[in-house]
């Protein structure tokens, strides 16, 4: 059974735009940052302009401010299931990198009450000042899958950033210079057995 999945970094952000004038102090001292304007523009852009869009039948988002911000321009108006997962937050996290600190979950559903917040557990992100490490990493993408592989849905787009697209797509992280693109859709096909789990892709 294949499925095909478009992997979306959000758009550019107010850490990503700080960070070429503040340098890492953009990590570190804004937790959980919004969208500049320039972000919203790609959002608003990809809803244009993406051939694709019609054919999303689910969205899976991390529930930081800017994927969240970035699925909702890019989806409004279509009637996919908009489904918050903590799997997909930013790598790493519970480190110094405050911002993919993500808010809680309770303040999330009132600032943005058209996701579905239901299949996070934690009302706050674990956060213990240790950095996460990479083998965390590849189980939460291994999570992804299995979630994935369990859905009907067979045409999905994944919400989420640039390191966890990067390590699942490529096999690694980027730096500031050689990043995935904001609010492009990688379509990467994943096939599963009759029962759901994951083969290859």
């Amino acid at each position: 059974m294949e499925k095909i999945c478009y992997f979306i970094r959000h758009g550019y952000a107010v850490h990503n735009q700080l960070f070429w004038d503040i340098g890492t102090r953009a990590y570190t001292e804004f937790r959980d940052t919004n969208l500049c304007q320039e972000g919203f523009t790609q959002a608003k852009n990809l809803n244009k302009n993406w051939a694709e869009i019609n054919n999303i039948e689910l969205v899976c988002v991390s529930p930081c401010v800017r994927t969240l911000e970035t699925a909702l321009f890019v989806f409004q108006n279509h009637k996919a299931p908009l489904i918050a997962k903590d799997f997909l937050v930013e790598f790493p996290i519970g480190g110094n990198d405050i911002c993919n600190q993500r808010k809680d979950v309770e303040d999330l559903k009132c600032l943005y009450p058209i996701f579905d917040f239901s299949q996070i557990k934690d009302n706050t992100l674990k956060w213990d000042g240790n950095d996460e490490s990479d083998v965390s990493l590849n189980n939460k993408i291994n999570e992804m899958l299995d979630w994935i592989g369990k859905r009907p849905e067979k045409n999905i787009a994944i919400v989420s950033h640039s390191s966890f697209i990067g390590m699942f797509k490529d096999g690694l992280i980027g730096d500031e210079n050689n990043q995935l693109e904001h609010c492009y859709p990688y379509n990467i096909k994943i096939n599963y057995d009759e029962n759901g789990k994951f083969i290859s892709k």
